[in-house]
C-alpha cells in the first residue's frame, strides 16, 4: 500500500527536480547568448550579434522572458547594421554621382523616331551608322548601354565579332525578328544582355586592327574599329555603368533608410529597460 501510495509521488518529484534544473541549465545558456549578442552589439559586429540572436531563438524557443528580453538588443543590433550600410551605400552614391557628372557633359541627346525612345551619343560622334557598314554605341534614356549595327548588304545578321587579331570577343546570337531589312540593308539593336563583357573588353584593348565582323545566317561582313570608335564605345560603356551605379545606389539607400526607420520604431515601442537596481 505504501509503495503504490508513495512511489508514484517520489517519481513525480524526481521528475520535476529534473526539469527545474534542466529550465535553469536552458535559461542560463540563453542568457549567455543574449550576453554576448549585447557585446558583439557593444563591439560594433552587428552581424555577429543577429546571429548570435538568431541561435538564441532556434537553441531556447521556450525562454521567453530572455528572448523577450533580446529583442531590444536585435533592434540596436539591425539599427547599427543598417547605419553602416547606409554610410556604405551613401559613399557609392557620391562616387558614381561624380562619375555621371563628368560623363553627362561629354553627351548629346538624339531625338528618335515617333513612338521610339531617344538616346544619348558622345558629343562629336558620326551618325553614319545608316549609311555605312559599322556600328554605333548608344546609352539609353534608362542608361543602358547598346550598340546597333548596321550592314549594308543582307547576311541574315545574327551575331558579332569583335576583334584585335590577339584577342577576340563575341556578342550573344540574337533572334532574325530583331533584325530589320529595308532595300536589303541589315540594322540591328544589340542590347545589354547581348553585349555582356564587350564594354570592358574595348576599355582594355585599344591598339591598332580593332575590327568587328558580322555574322550572318548568308554570309559576313567586316567593318573597321577606328580609335575614335573605340573610345565613343568606351565613353558609352562607362557613361552607361556610371548612369547604373548611381541608379542603384539610389535604390539600395532609400531600401536602408525605410530599414532604419523600421528599426528605430521598433526601440521606441519597446517596454522601457528595467533598472538594474530593485
Amino acid at each position: 500500500m505504501w509503495n503504490a501510495t508513495i512511489r508514484p509521488l517520489l517519481l513525480a518529484a524526481a521528475a520535476s527536480l529534473l526539469l527545474a534544473s534542466c529550465g535553469d541549465k536552458d535559461r542560463k545558456g540563453a542568457e549567455e547568448l543574449m550576453a554576448r549578442s549585447e557585446a558583439e552589439v557593444s563591439g560594433g559586429n552587428y552581424s555577429g550579434a543577429l546571429v548570435l540572436l538568431d541561435t538564441l531563438n532556434q537553441r531556447y524557443p521556450a525562454q521567453t522572458e530572455v528572448r523577450r528580453q533580446a529583442l531590444r538588443i536585435r533592434a540596436k543590433a539591425m539599427e547599427g547594421l543598417v547605419s553602416d550600410s547606409i554610410s556604405d551605400v551613401s559613399r557609392a552614391l557620391a562616387e558614381s554621382t561624380v562619375a555621371v557628372e563628368q560623363w553627362k557633359g561629354k553627351f548629346r541627346h538624339v531625338e528618335s523616331s515617333v513612338g521610339l525612345d531617344g538616346y544619348y551619343i558622345p558629343e562629336g560622334a558620326s551618325q553614319k551608322v545608316m549609311t555605312a557598314t559599322g556600328i554605333e554605341p548608344r546609352v539609353s534614356e534608362k542608361g543602358l548601354f547598346y550598340i546597333v549595327a548596321n550592314v549594308q548588304k543582307n547576311i541574315g545578321l545574327r551575331s558579332m565579332t569583335f576583334t584585335d587579331g590577339a584577342s577576340s570577343i563575341s556578342s550573344s546570337e540574337i533572334s532574325p525578328a530583331r533584325v530589320v531589312t529595308v532595300e536589303g540593308c541589315q540594322t540591328a539593336s544589340f542590347n545589354p544582355e547581348d553585349l555582356e563583357g564587350v564594354g570592358l573588353w574595348f576599355v582594355n584593348h585599344s591598339g591598332k586592327g580593332l575590327k568587328v565582323i558580322f555574322h550572318g545566317s548568308k554570309g559576313n561582313a567586316t567593318a573597321a574599329v577606328d580609335a575614335r570608335l573605340r573610345d565613343n564605345i568606351v565613353a558609352c560603356y562607362q557613361y552607361s555603368t556610371a548612369l547604373r551605379a548611381f541608379e542603384l545606389a539610389s535604390i539600395k539607400r532609400e531600401k536602408f533608410e525605410r530599414m532604419l526607420a523600421a528599426a528605430r520604431d521598433q526601440l521606441a515601442n519597446l517596454p522601457a529597460e528595467e533598472s538594474a537596481e530593485k
